[in-house]
């Protein structure tokens, strides 16, 4: 069972390796093959639809076994909680950790709020924001807001390729999603019998991820079952 962890929470070792298995990931392609496969379905159902935590939960689940399996086996994603995790000069930006990316992978970043946007769009989200949304008691409106409200903002507020629909060729695009994907599984934790809503046609629980046909958000509504935990889960209400 792998552990995914704040990346505040890594240890060196941890952190080395990681940003290792990006720069091999870079090197084969992989980086590239996923960010084009994000953009080639960005307008397909895999945004602005109930499929959008299921998909990248698959998405995420992949791209970190290829890691593991092309890389080092202990390689896990860490994630990034950017509701207070703010400073454009903290260590995720350090030049040891996701810095070091900038310029080497052209990325483009221009770090910091984007007010022409608004704030739901333009800005990190707040604690209380993520508190109100953990609070929703059905799927439907859970998902709506935290991809419009919570995950919409980041993407801006580091700007560059983090912003495009290839967003996937930055690696804090993995960060970004990991907070997602564990938000979603404290959210099921908390609400274990609210069912899966689907958004309309081809959204359905048994209906087909996006460049995955033979998997459905009923094969990854258990992240468990997916092989990984988060780190805090034995605190959680």
């Amino acid at each position: 069972m792998g552990v995914r962890k704040d990346h505040r929470n890594l240890t060196d070792a941890e952190r080395d390796r990681f940003v290792q298995a990006l720069d091999h990931a870079k090197s084969t392609g992989l980086v590239d093959r996923f960010a084009q496969m994000h953009a080639g379905h960005f307008f397909m159902n895999i945004h602005r639809s109930s499929h959008f935590l299921p998909w990248h939960r698959e998405m995420l689940r992949r791209f970190e076994r290829r890691l593991q399996a092309t890389f080092h086996p202990d390689v896990t994603i860490p994630y990034w909680r950017s509701h207070v995790d703010r400073d454009t000069s903290g260590p995720l930006w350090s030049n040891n950790f996701l810095g070091r990316f900038n310029s080497t992978w052209n990325l483009g970043r221009a770090l910091g709020p984007k007010p022409n946007l608004g704030r739901c769009f333009g800005d990190l989200s707040v604690p209380l924001q993520v508190r109100t949304n953990q609070g929703r008691s059905s799927y439907d409106t859970f998902w709506t807001e935290i991809e419009l409200c919570i995950h919409s903002g980041p993407h801006n507020w580091v700007g560059g390729v983090m912003a495009d629909v290839a967003s996937p060729g930055d690696p804090v695009f993995y960060l970004h999603h990991c907070w997602i994907d564990r938000l979603w599984a404290m959210w099921q934790h908390a609400h274990p019998g609210a069912p899966f809503v689907s958004s309309g046609p081809g959204a359905g629980l048994n209906d087909p991820l996006m460049e995955w046909p033979n998997r459905r958000p009923a094969h990854v509504l258990d992240h468990h079952t997916l092989g990984y935990t988060y780190e805090d889960e034995a605190s959680w209400p």
